[in-house]
């Protein structure tokens, strides 16, 4: 089992205001909406590579497309299945920001791990309504409140 996770919240500016990307999972795993997730893998260097990696396979989302990285932006652990709300070994959850231009083009179909089956483009307020977990949420809160300082 994974050690190490992340959650990497991707956003976009589009006519002043900022969109967030929201992926929903297949019902088999949950049916709940969530930033694009994974779990850092032996050929990772670094939390960033795997984020990239993840993006890239979730979202068809690369490097090229990315504008903008918040590090280190909220932390948490999960010692509980996300489905089945059984103990398992701490995970260590890392939260991570990325803008990308609005011109992206976001896929989940080149994903060979059958996750997600629906894509959303929503403001912060609804993306807070939709995301299902406190923790995505906390994660959110404080990107947006970055996001507020730099537009400042």
């Amino acid at each position: 089992m994974r050690k190490i996770q992340l959650e990497c919240v991707v956003f976009r500016k589009r006519e002043n205001k900022y969109e967030f990307l929201l992926l929903k999972r297949i019902p088999e795993k949950g049916g709940f909406w969530q930033p694009v997730c994974g779990g850092e893998e032996e050929k990772d260097k670094s939390l960033l590579d795997a984020a990239f990696r993840e993006l890239k396979e979730e979202a068809n989302i690369t490097k090229k497309d990315i504008i903008y990285v918040f590090e280190n932006v909220h932390y948490f652990e999960i010692n509980k299945h996300y489905l089945t709300g059984k103990t398992i070994p701490t995970i260590k959850e890392f939260v991570l920001g990325f803008e990308v231009e609005p011109s992206t083009i976001i896929s989940i179909d080149q994903n060979i791990y059958i996750e997600h089956d629906e894509i959303r483009w929503v403001c912060f307020e609804d993306a807070l309504k939709l995301l299902k977990w406190d923790n995505n949420k906390e994660g959110l809160k404080k990107i947006n409140d970055k996001l507020t300082k730099k537009s400042l």
